[in-house]
């Protein structure tokens, strides 16, 4: 008596390799699912546009390496990050970049001037900054404890600064002396010292070489059209 396995030698064949073949189909499968993105490493062929939540999942990474948070603050601060850099069209990398420059990602940093939290803002800057975007959590200087609050203010502040002097270094170097500072030194022509903005600029094309920006900005538009709809 032939049993179907002696008598189509293919199909013994593959009933004894079958498990190795599901786990290999398993394998593809799985692996097709997986979109892949530039911002997260992989091939380019899959349009960044369908994944906004990649920008997330980059920013998140840098500031789960760089500070000490918990994994539900980290996805926070990433979220704040991109929704507000995002709403005056800064760079999200710029503001990593600040925020490592100014405190290390240390969200209850304090200066000897008295500048607090993340993005190192002094208390008298954050409450006009406060009642001009009608910031109603604003509890006093406490609140830049705040690592949401403070870059909500703080990504508030540099857009200002930016419109302001229209150059980004001078924007930096305002928010590091003061704008008052700035403008006088630029209406006496007093040589302006732009180390501060040097440093910034420098972390930032740290954070680029290790991510495309356009594409981040790319996402950004994306998040903004879907949130708009």
């Amino acid at each position: 008596m032939t049993t179907k396995g002696s008598k189509f030698p293919l199909y013994r064949s593959l009933r004894y390799r079958m498990p190795a073949l599901n786990l290999a189909l398993a394998s593809l499968i799985f692996a097709l699912l997986i979109p892949t993105d530039p911002l997260i490493g992989g091939g380019d062929h899959v349009d960044p546009l369908d994944r906004a939540d990649a920008a997330t999942i980059k920013i998140y990474s840098f500031v789960s390496r760089k500070g000490s948070f918990s994994e539900g603050l980290a996805w926070s601060i990433a979220e704040a990050i991109l929704k507000e850099s995002k709403r005056h069209s800064l760079d999200p990398l710029l503001i990593l970049a600040v925020i490592e420059v100014e405190s290390r990602f240390r969200p209850g940093a304090v200066s000897p001037g008295g500048a607090r939290g993340l993005m190192q803002i002094r208390p008298f800057v954050a409450t006009a900054l406060a009642e001009t975007a009608d910031i109603e959590a604003w509890k006093g200087k406490e609140s830049l404890d705040d690592p949401i609050l403070n870059i909500k203010l703080g990504v508030f502040y540099l857009s200002q600064l930016k419109e302001s002097f229209k150059d980004l270094k001078l924007a930096l170097t305002a928010y590091n002396l003061g704008p008052a500072q700035v403008k006088n030194r630029l209406e006496e022509r007093v040589p302006m010292s732009f180390t501060y903005a040097k440093k910034v600029l420098s972390v930032h094309r740290i954070y680029r070489s290790q991510n495309t920006s356009k594409q981040m900005a790319l996402l950004a538009d994306r998040e903004s059209q879907r949130s708009s709809l």
